[in-house]
């Protein structure tokens, strides 16, 4: 689970105010409160929106009891549909049993040309191998059928060692085919790199291919991985041992892809302090081939966020807005998820700790460029308490440049839309 990031204390934030930030009356609007329940809970990662406005997602764990996973339930993938004259309803598509379908769904969503939805489950699956009796997880498919039913099927079970193990997201390559990362299960437990094709079999299966495995001096890969118009791939770390941070506090690194074979790069080597340290989600690319992340520590000691620019075959480190720059930490503290880029190049993000209405609740924040200075913006303060949520994760920008995302708070998480 994400909230178990070992790599955060939290100190006093610094007192300096900088003019730099403004701050915009955004309203929030709660779409759904989940139970925890049949309906799911702890909505675990970003949501993916379809062209007549739908959202999709998953949660780690509710459903119903009927699965392996106990009282608590393996996770839903649900859809949340706007209703006419206001509201949303949300709909289970799949719950999650274990074995052999997954267990504790995380990472995002992706659509195929088709309509179908593919995602990972971080447990379950065929309990062989090396894992635990709970599984080492998989990569499934939801097809649409008629009625509005869907049919899970799990087109990958990872074993564990050499193969990987606790799946976190997926991203289609050009010629359809998934890749994505384990941050567990290669050899001697390094995290992999992988690619999954469709077998010529007619069981739905796919095959699996590692494309590269990390070493015991690398750190745990993060959810996120992007391509560039070569077909290379980008991706973060963060450190395993925090008391090395200094040394090693997480990295960016390429996966160049060449005659068939992959070779890992580390683009920029965080060091911690002013130019920050231990990333915890990937990063995003604007059209000139940019990097663009955030780090969880550094800066202030509570993140920051980073563009890496490339020139004569070397990458540069910039650091765009320092967290617990204002007093209390009301511009946020600690961005744990990835960053979205709107087609104006402007960055929108949370924070999980930080605000003003709540010290541990965090914010929806932008970044925009004004020549050559970055200023941020706090969109929403979340409250906690008052039902409007807390601890955001990413986020999903619509084409009316209103802001979704899903957060904790309620009985067991909510779904919740910022319009600027």
């Amino acid at each position: 689970m994400r909230r178990n990031w070992s790599l955060i204390s939290l100190t006093v934030c610094l007192t300096t105010t900088l003019s730099l930030n403004t701050w915009a009356a955004a309203k929030e609007k709660v779409l759904y409160q989940f139970t925890g329940g049949a309906d799911g809970g702890s909505p675990s990662s970003g949501l993916l929106m379809d062209a007549s406005g739908n959202l999709y997602g998953t949660t780690y764990y509710g459903g119903g009891t009927s699965g392996s996973c106990g009282n608590y339930g393996c996770g839903v993938v649900f859809e949340l549909t706007p209703i006419s004259g206001g509201g949303w309803k949300e709909s289970v598509l799949y719950a999650f049993q274990g074995a052999p379908d997954g267990a504790y769904p995380s990472g995002n969503l992706v659509f195929d040309a088709s309509g179908n939805l593919y995602g990972t489950a971080s447990g379950g699956g065929l309990v062989t191998g090396n894992c635990s009796k709970e599984g080492c997880g998989t990569v499934f498919e939801l097809s649409p059928n008629q009625g509005g039913t869907w049919t899970e099927t799990a087109i990958y079970s990872f074993q564990g060692e050499p193969n990987g193990a606790g799946p976190v997201g997926l991203i289609f390559g050009a010629a359809g085919n998934l890749f994505g990362i384990t941050p567990l299960g290669g050899n001697h437990n390094n995290g992999i790199a992988y690619e999954l094709s469709r077998t010529e079999q007619k069981d739905g299966t796919w095959s699996e291919k590692v494309l590269y495995e990390f070493s015991d001096q690398d750190g745990t890969l993060n959810p996120g991985l992007v391509f560039d118009d070569q077909g290379n791939l980008y991706g973060t770390y963060y450190s395993i041992d925090v008391q090395f941070c200094g040394f090693n506090c997480g990295a960016v690194f390429e996966l160049k892809h060449a005659n068939g074979q992959w070779t890992e790069t580390d683009l920029f080597d965080f060091l911690g302090g002013g130019n920050g340290g231990q990333p915890a989600a990937g990063v995003i690319r604007d059209r000139k081939g940019n990097l663009y992340g955030t780090a969880a520590e550094g800066g202030n000691n509570f993140g920051t966020v980073f563009e890496l620019s490339h020139s004569s075959d070397q990458w540069k480190e910039r650091m765009l807005h320092n967290f617990c720059s204002l007093n209390k930490c009301a511009d946020g503290a600690f961005p744990l998820a990835g960053l979205v880029m709107d087609n104006n190049g402007v960055l929108y993000g949370t924070t999980d700790w930080g605000g003003t209405g709540c010290r541990l609740c965090g914010v929806v924040f932008k970044l925009e460029r004004t020549e050559n200075t970055w200023n941020e913006t706090v969109l929403y303060d979340f409250k906690g308490g008052d039902g409007s949520g807390a601890t955001p994760w990413s986020l999903t920008l619509d084409p009316r440049g209103n802001l979704y995302g899903t957060a904790g708070g309620g009985a067991a998480g909510i779904i919740y839309e910022v319009m600027p």
